[in-house]
């Protein structure tokens, strides 16, 4: 009797590159196998020419959505059987993504909220560190409010500072850093000290340099992202405890 197939995963990539290669990296880490053949089969189509959401969600640039829909539509083509995104902002778009496809696109916000419930009580309050436009689009504020937790955001000074380590010149996006390997330790530990019982690495580039932090109190998105892609396709008793 033939094996069960496992499912193809697509992602829908390229926001930004690195995060793409680091999401398939991760996959890989994470996965208990003993041959190569054990690994997950994965579609990227790392695609930089999709506009900038938060520029767009500051009425600032063009809308992503049609680039969005057409990675989506080219990935169900090549045979994806689960896609996934890892682009924490561009999650303000799921449900215009969702509608381009039947295959199901793995929601990395409530896989991230659902992954926090488990590490903290009812009530607790959690930090969120993220781009200005996943902030102002309450995405995050919404799935933790939804499983009884409360968030805790940076101050708008410390926001312009994040969003300067994710942007600018000495950003993570320009392929730097150090800077803002900084701030984000920085900033995380002025969540904590607030009273956040946790503090979400929530947004890609951050999740980039948030291993570096090693702290266990900080949640990465993308590695979060990482995990439920394996369970998804392989199943639990294949997903490896750490990185």
């Amino acid at each position: 009797m033939d094996e069960k197939k496992e499912k193809v995963v697509g992602i829908i990539g390229g926001m930004g590159p690195e995060s793409t290669a680091e999401l398939i990296r991760r996959v890989f880490l994470l996965t208990k196998t003993n041959v190569e053949q054990d690994h997950i089969h994965i579609i990227a189509d790392s695609n930089p020419k999709i506009p900038d959401r938060t520029a767009y969600l500051l009425g600032k640039g063009p809308s992503p959505v049609p680039a969005l829909q057409e990675t989506v539509k080219r990935l169900t083509q090549a045979g994806a059987d689960l896609l996934a995104i890892p682009c924490n902002t561009a999650h303000i778009f799921y449900d215009d993504m969702q509608s381009a496809t039947s295959v199901p696109i793995l929601n990395m916000i409530e896989c991230c909220a659902e992954w926090t419930k488990k590490i903290c009580q009812p009530g607790d309050q959690v930090g969120l560190l993220a781009t200005l436009g996943t902030i102002k689009a309450g995405t995050y504020a919404q799935a933790l409010s939804k499983r009884g937790l409360q968030s805790i955001l940076p101050t708008e000074e410390e926001q312009e500072t994040l969003m300067e380590a994710i942007y600018g010149n000495d950003g993570v996006k320009k392929g730097q850093y150090s800077r803002p390997l900084e701030i984000v330790r920085e900033l995380s530990e002025k969540l904590l000290a607030r009273g956040a019982q946790a503090v979400i690495a929530g947004c890609t580039e951050i999740s980039i340099i948030a291993d570096e932090i090693k702290h266990p109190k900080i949640i990465d998105a993308l590695t979060v992202l990482a995990k439920q892609i394996v369970i998804e396709v392989k199943g639990e008793e294949f997903l490896k405890e750490d990185l």
